[in-house]
C-alpha cells in the first residue's frame, strides 16, 4: 500500500510538472489547465484527505502563478473567467474525492466491525443458500462442528443433520423458504446436529432469512446445548427417583398418620402447657428487662458465638451517654470499655465462658474503673450458646482501695521514720548524754588549782556534747515547721559577697584543728534579694557537713557566683559519698554507709532541699568516695 502511495504521488507530481510546463508554452488559446483536476483525480488511491487538499492547495496556487506570467492586463480582464473554472474544478474535484473517501472508510469500518462479530460471536453462524449450500460459516461453528478453517464452505447444509433426519431436510427447507421470518427452528422439539465425527450434539437453531439482490439466503444462529441436556437428563433422572422416594414416603405417612393422629391429642394438650409456658416466660423477660434496666451502678449485657450483642441495658448506660438501642448487633467492642486491654486477648477470654470457664477483669472507662464478670448462658439442652456479661462500676471502691494504699503507705512511711527516729534519737542522744554525765562526774574529782586543765578538757566535752544536742532538736525542730508549713520566705536585699564572708568567718571557730574554710566571690554584683535566715540555715548546714567529714588540716572551698543566678558552691576533700548511696541522700533519716561512727540525724540534707525549694531553687552534688563532695545550690537573683 506505501508503495502504491508513492507511486500515486510520483505520477501526481510529473504530471503537475507537465501540465504547468505547457501551459507556459503552448499558445494562450490553449487552456491546459482544465487538465488539473485528473492530477487530483490521481489522490484517490492514497489513504486520508489530508494528500487531497494539499495537492489542491498546490494546484490552485500554479493556476493563479500562470495565469499572471502569461497574461497582460488586457487578457486578464477579458479571459479571467476561463482561468477561474479549472480552480473550480480543481475543488469540485476534491470536494468529491474527499466524500468519496470518506464513504469508503465507513464502509470499511463497518465490514471490520460486522466481520468481527461474525469472527468473535460465541455463537456458531452459519450462511446458506437456498438451495442448502453453505456460504460462510465462523469459527465457533466450525469448531462445534468438528472442522477445520474454511472447511464448511461449500458443503450441503444437510450434511450437519443427523442422517436420519436428513432425508426430509431439504423438504423442510423448502417449505421454510416459501414463507421466510425470523423463528426458532423445531419450536418444541429435540434439536441435534451431527458433527465431521459421526457423533450428535443437542442444539437450539434460530433462523432468519435476508436478501442479497434477487438471492435469498438465511443465516443459522447455532447454540451446543450439550451441557444443558446433559443437567437436563439430570433432572429428569432426579425426578423419576424423586417420584420413587415420594411413593415409598407416602405409604411411610399413611402408617405413620395413625400415629399422628394419636399424637395430635398429646400435641394439643403439649401446646396448651407450653401456652402457659410461654406466657409465664414473658413476664419473666419483663421482669429480667425491668431488672437489667433498673440494675443500679452497671450494665447486663448478653453475647453471641461472634461477640455480637444481643441484649444489654442497666443504668450505667445513661451515666457514660450510650445509647442501648444502639448497641443490638454490634460487637461488645462498641461499648469501649475494656479498650486498653488488647483486643484479642480479651476476645480469646470471652470465648473461652463457652466451655464453661468463667472469668472477670476490671477496666477504666473515661476515669471510671469496673469490673467484668462473663459467665456461661446455658439453653434447656446444656449448651452454651450466649454468655452473660456482668459489668459493674467500681470507681467508689476503688478511689476507696487506692486512698486506703496511700494511707497505709503514709503510715508504713511514718512507722518506718518512728522507728528510725527513735533508733537514732537514743543512739545520738545516748552518746552526748552519757559524755556529758561521765564528764561532770569527773569534773567533781578536779578541785585543785593545779588540775584546771583537766577540769576544763571535761568542761569542754561537756559544751561539745550539748552543741550536738543543740543541733539535732534544731534539725527536728526545722523538720516540724517545714512539715506544718509554718515557715514563711522574708526576702530582704543584702551583700551576699559580705553575707558569706561573716558565715566562714562564725563558723571558723568550729573547725577541726588545722581546717581552714576558703572563701572567694568569682564574679557578678553581690547585692541580691533572698530570704537571709533561710540562707543562713543552708550555708550553716553545708558548711558543718564539710567541716564534719572531712579530715584535720583540709581545706574547705566556699564560693559565690552572681554573674547570671545565684550560685553557692561548698567543696571538700573528706571521705565523700558512695555510689550506691547517693539516690537516697536526701531522704529523711538518711545516713550513707560510710558515717555511721560519725554524728548525726540524717535530716540536714533534707531539710537544706527543702530550704533551697523555697527559695526557688536547686540543690546538686557530685562526689567521689575518698577524694570528696562538691555541692552546688543555685536560685534566682
Amino acid at each position: 500500500m506505501k508503495n502504491n502511495k508513492n507511486r500515486s504521488l510520483l505520477l501526481a507530481t510529473l504530471s503537475t510538472v507537465l501540465i504547468f510546463a505547457g501551459s507556459l508554452y503552448l499558445p494562450g488559446t490553449v487552456h491546459v489547465e482544465f487538465l488539473y483536476p485528473l492530477v487530483v483525480l490521481l489522490t484517490i488511491s492514497i489513504a486520508g484527505n489530508r494528500t487531497t487538499f494539499d495537492v489542491s492547495v498546490i494546484l490552485t496556487f500554479l493556476i493563479i502563478v500562470n495565469f499572471f506570467l502569461v497574461k497582460d492586463d488586457n487578457t486578464i480582464r477579458e479571459e479571467i473567467l476561463p482561468f477561474g473554472l479549472p480552480i473550480l474544478f480543481v475543488w469540485s474535484f476534491t470536494f468529491a474525492i474527499i466524500k468519496y473517501k470518506d464513504a469508503q472508510l465507513n464502509l470499511h469500518k463497518s465490514t471490520q466491525y460486522l466481520n468481527a462479530m461474525f469472527q468473535f460471536a460465541t455463537e456458531g453462524i452459519i450462511i446458506s443458500t437456498k438451495k442448502g449450500d453453505i456460504i460462510l460459516a465462523n469459527p465457533t461453528a466450525e469448531k462445534q462442528f468438528g472442522y477445520g478453517d474454511k472447511e464448511l464452505i461449500g458443503k450441503k447444509i444437510e450434511e450437519l443433520v443427523p442422517k436420519r433426519f436428513a432425508g426430509k431436510h431439504p423438504e423442510h427447507r423448502a417449505h421454510y423458504y416459501q414463507s421466510p421470518h425470523s423463528r426458532s427452528m423445531g419450536k418444541g422439539m429435540n434439536l441435534f446436529a451431527q458433527r465431521k465425527d459421526g457423533s450428535e450434539m443437542p442444539v437450539e437453531i434460530s433462523l432468519s432469512p435476508f436478501k442479497i439482490e434477487s438471492e435469498s439466503f438465511v443465516i443459522s444462529f447455532i447454540i451446543d446445548i450439550t451441557e444443558r441436556h446433559r443437567q437436563e437428563q439430570l433432572v429428569m433422572k432426579a425426578n423419576e427417583e424423586l417420584e420413587m422416594r415420594v411413593a415409598t414416603r407416602t405409604a411411610q405417612l399413611a402408617t405413620a398418620n395413625e400415629s399422628l393422629e394419636a399424637a395430635n391429642y398429646n400435641l394439643k394438650t403439649e401446646m396448651m402447657e407450653r401456652a402457659k409456658f410461654e406466657e409465664a416466660l414473658r413476664d419473666s423477660e419483663r421482669l429480667y428487662s425491668t431488672i437489667a434496666h433498673n440494675f443500679p451502678d452497671g450494665i447486663i449485657c448478653v453475647l453471641n458465638h461472634e461477640l455480637n450483642i444481643v441484649f444489654i441495658d442497666g443504668r450505667e448506660l445513661d451515666e457514660i451517654g450510650i445509647k442501648s438501642e444502639e448497641l443490638y448487633g454490634k460487637s461488645w467492642r462498641s461499648m469501649k470499655l475494656c479498650a486498653e486491654i488488647k483486643e484479642d486477648g480479651m476476645d480469646q477470654l470471652l470465648k473461652k465462658v463457652f466451655n464453661w470457664e468463667s472469668n472477670s477483669t476490671e477496666c477504666e472507662f473515661s476515669g471510671r474503673y469496673y469490673s467484668m464478670n462473663a459467665v456461661p448462658l446455658p439453653d434447656n439442652r446444656g449448651n452454651v450458646k450466649e454468655i452473660l456479661l456482668v459489668i459493674r462500676n467500681i470507681t467508689r471502691r476503688k478511689l476507696a482501695e487506692t486512698e486506703m494504699i496511700q494511707a497505709l503507705n503514709k503510715e508504713r512511711n511514718l512507722n518506718e521514720m518512728k522507728s528510725r527516729f527513735v533508733s537514732m534519737a537514743s543512739h545520738e542522744f545516748r552518746t552526748p548524754l552519757s559524755t556529758i554525765l561521765s564528764s561532770i562526774s569527773l569534773v567533781d574529782r578536779y578541785e585543785g588549782p593545779e588540775e584546771r586543765e583537766k577540769r576544763n578538757k571535761h568542761i569542754d566535752r561537756i559544751k561539745s556534747s550539748v552543741k550536738n544536742l543543740t543541733e539535732i532538736l534544731n534539725d527536728f525542730l526545722s523538720l516540724e515547721k517545714l512539715e506544718a508549713g509554718k515557715v514563711e520566705v522574708n526576702p530582704t536585699s543584702f551583700d551576699l559577697k559580705q553575707f558569706c564572708e561573716e558565715t566562714a568567718e562564725e563558723l571558723q571557730i568550729v573547725v577541726k584543728n588545722g581546717q581552714q574554710i576558703v572563701y572567694r566571690h568569682i564574679q557578678g554584683d553581690p547585692e541580691i534579694t533572698a530570704d537571709k535566715q533561710l540562707l543562713r540555715n543552708i550555708l550553716i548546714n553545708m558548711l558543718n557537713n564539710a567541716i564534719k567529714y572531712s579530715k584535720p588540716n583540709g581545706i574547705i572551698e566556699f564560693s559565690s557566683d552572681t554573674s547570671a543566678t545565684v550560685s553557692l558552691e561548698i567543696k571538700d576533700h573528706g571521705i565523700g559519698i558512695p555510689d550506691e548511696d547517693q539516690k537516697q541522700l536526701f531522704e529523711r533519716f538518711f545516713r550513707a554507709g560510710n558515717v555511721t561512727t560519725i554524728q548525726g540525724t540524717g535530716l540536714g540534707l533534707n531539710i537544706v532541699r527543702r530550704y533551697t525549694k523555697l527559695l526557688n531553687g536547686e540543690i546538686n552534688f557530685t562526689s567521689k568516695l575518698d577524694e570528696g563532695t562538691t555541692f552546688t545550690i543555685t536560685f534566682p537573683k
